[in-house]
């Protein structure tokens, strides 16, 4: 058997022209009868050996084998023999799937001798002839590898997911045969120390632990199984996330710069290697495979880039800029090629905004730290940062979204121009448009936020709360500003439709100087700041709006109180909600107030959102957001929040409930009349 494939030293003669084969730009080589030729040609010259060990693969007792495609296996063992029992401390274990032994994590990687020849020398000492075949050559696109490797954790998921049904129906199960037998001790019916019963109690008493035990380890396991089938689902996510890729592309190019300067002979971090022949055809082969998986991370991320994924670079900040990383705002100090330098003190963290004044200590030093482009959120300008400071406010990711894309506040002179040609108009929603009536001014402002100077000079600001879309209803707060944009005074909030907020605005104009009947707040001129603390509540303004009437009158007298409704004595009083660990429906049903089920009243069933499942049983928040709609629309509020929740995910949580004061009293049925013909007769 050759073995020069090992013991040859070759020296790296530069990249060029291979002088046997004419492959260009390639690491070439010399030794020995080589001169300059490339790693092809020094595998073609100095061929590994076909087979390693006793006697060839047909004639041994046991064969392993190795490629990149299928991993370390080994053939020719049978249960009993003792093979298995002496290899397993070297990290050998059963594949079910195969039928054979094998190496773990072996696949799309070099042969581990640290572990083969350990096992091999194990097996020789029981008596066997073993034969060892290694084929590097044979191996599996990395497109292909990261299909399968998907394909198989969303295979664990599935499997998880069904252990965890399965153990919480056993855990069920238990508690239900507890919870039967403890009927016999109802209302604590004590051990009868010497009759006939104690025997039978004594062990109803054991079976009753027992079963109780199985179930809260079958509640334990049903957990264990369903984070285990989330964590196995999340695998593709995890994998193909942006930022997280940009990071692995980074380490891989770090190996692939490394691999480059083993090729030609120099140390990598400390390290040499020698180049045999065996080395440098490894060398060739782990730089095909790196390039091949960068390529194949970049088109992760173009892919991302291509649907609104940013990757950030050196080219988009400037010194004093804030970048939003990890929750808070940093200034920018210095902008580096593959980091920020930014504005850091650990005695004020954590700060939702960190600017270089709050990291300047008193000997003048400012403290600092690095921020990697792939844990950028966004950004924000110097300028825009300073007007939201200004204000005492903490700009959001949407605020700094809303700046790059070119909304950025115009100069008062365009509040001349016509409402369509001022800047930032076209990005005023239709309704809101509609809203801010003809002959007033529009000005587009940060945090969604408008401001326009009606007909009579006031100059007002309208940030929209919430509501973008067409069909729901609209949420704004209205305040007087000054003529710098500050705001000054007390807001005014409005919801509902475009209709009611349009009449609000316009009553609040007209009343100016004049007294709310049901609160006698004194409203001033203009859309609305009182001059008098306000006493009502934000969901009475409007009520204030339609009410209001001159000063001059009488005192104002109070509104009639609401007639209180009747509270319903046969209701139910709390629900008990039941869900499986994982799952993606829970069941809820109406019980009296001992506990006992209503079965008159059907019972609810809650379906989980898109996307989510009920990882934490009867207790996720999923389910309880689900509880409080299905009640709203049943007419009932639940009592005392999640403080007030009772019992175990096993048997159910219990939350009391009552009816709404604000629902109107049920129609009584009056009772039936007797027929014509009764009456007659």
């Amino acid at each position: 058997m050759d073995n020069r494939y090992r013991t040859v030293t070759l020296t790296f003669a530069g990249d060029g022209e291979c002088s046997a084969c004419g492959h260009e730009d390639a690491p070439l080589y010399s030794g020995g009868e080589l001169a300059s030729v490339c790693p092809a040609c020094v595998a073609a010259t100095f061929p590994p050996p076909p087979w390693e060990g006793d006697c060839p693969p047909e004639k041994a007792d046991v064969v392993i084998t190795h490629t990149r495609a299928d991993g370390t296996l080994l053939e020719g063992s049978r249960k009993g023999d003792g093979i298995f029992e002496a290899i397993r401390p070297h990290g050998w274990r059963y594949f079910p799937s195969l039928g054979s032994l094998g190496l773990t994590h072996s696949r799309d990687t070099s042969a581990d001798r640290y572990k083969i020849d350990p096992a091999a020398k194990a097996i020789r000492e029981l008596g066997f002839t073993v034969c060892i075949v290694v084929n590097e050559d044979e191996r599996r696109a990395f497109a292909d590898a990261e299909a399968d490797r998907e394909q198989r954790a969303e295979s664990r998921a599935e499997r998880f997911e069904d252990r965890a049904s399965r153990a919480t129906a056993s855990s069920d199960a238990s508690y239900q045969r507890s919870k039967q037998i403890s009927e016999r001790f109802y209302m604590g019916q004590p051990i009868l120390v010497g009759h006939h019963s104690e025997g039978r109690a004594r062990r109803d008493h054991a079976r009753m632990d027992n079963a109780m035990r199985k179930s809260i380890n079958e509640g334990e396991r049903a957990k264990h199984w369903a984070q285990r089938a989330e964590s196995s689902g999340a695998y593709a996510e995890h994998r193909t996330n942006p930022a997280r890729t940009l990071r692995r592309i980074e380490t891989k190019e770090a190996d692939l710069r490394g691999v480059v300067r083993w090729q030609r002979g120099e140390s990598n971090n400390g390290h040499s290697v020698r180049l045999s022949p065996a080395v440098v055809v490894e060398l060739s082969r782990r730089r095909d495979e790196l390039t091949e998986e960068v390529g194949y991370w970049r088109s992760i991320v173009a892919k991302a880039a291509a649907e609104g994924f940013k990757v950030w670079g050196a080219d988009d900040f400037t010194k004093g800029d804030f970048v939003r990383s990890r929750g808070s705002w940093y200034e920018v100090l210095r902008v580096n090629k593959k980091s920020l330098t930014v504005a850091w003190n650990l005695r004020l963290s954590p700060r939702t905004v960190m600017t270089a004044a709050d990291a300047t200590f008193e000997d003048g030093q400012v403290g600092r730290q690095p921020v990697d482009y792939s844990d950028v959120k966004t950004r924000m300008g110097a300028g825009d940062m300073a007007r939201y400071l200004e204000r005492d406010r903490t700009p959001s990711i949407a605020d700094a979204k809303a700046l790059m894309d070119g909304v950025t506040a115009a100069s008062p002179q365009n509040q001349d121009q016509p409402p369509a040609e001022v800047e930032g108009s076209a990005d005023i929603p239709e309704r809101l448009r509609a809203l801010l009536a003809e002959g007033e001014q529009m000005l587009r402002l940060p945090e969604s936020e408008w401001s326009f100077t009606s007909s009579r000079g006031q100059v007002y600001r309208v940030r929209m709360v919430t509501g973008r879309d067409v069909t729901s209803d609209l949420h704004f707060q209205v305040r007087t500003v000054d003529a710098k944009g500050t705001a000054v005074g007390v807001g005014k909030d409005w919801s509902g439709t475009l209709e009611v907020i349009r009449e609000h605005a316009t009553a609040a104009g007209e009343h100016g100087g004049k007294q709310c009947q049901r609160c006698g707040r004194v409203w001033g001129k203009g859309l609305g700041s009182p001059q008098t603390p306000a006493t009502c509540t934000p969901g009475h303004w409007s009520y204030c709006d339609r009410a209001a009437v001159p000063v001059e009158q009488d005192t104002p007298v109070s509104a009639p109180a609401k007639p209180k409704t009747k509270k319903r004595t046969s209701g139910p009083k709390m629900v008990i909600v039941t869900a499986a660990y994982g799952s993606r429906q829970a069941r809820m049903v109406y019980a009296n107030g001992r506990g006992t089920v209503r079965e008159d009243i059907p019972a609810t069933f809650i379906d989980a959102p898109e996307g989510v499942k009920f990882n934490e049983g009867p207790a996720s928040a999923a389910v309880w957001q689900g509880v409080d709609e299905a009640l709203e629309k049943a007419g009932f509020v639940r009592l005392g929040g999640n403080s007030g929740r009772t019992g175990s995910p096993g048997k159910g949580i219990r939350a009391k409930i009552t009816e709404r004061e604000d629902e109107p009293p049920r129609a009584e049925v009056a009772p039936e009349t007797q027929d014509t013909d009764s009456q007659a007769n």
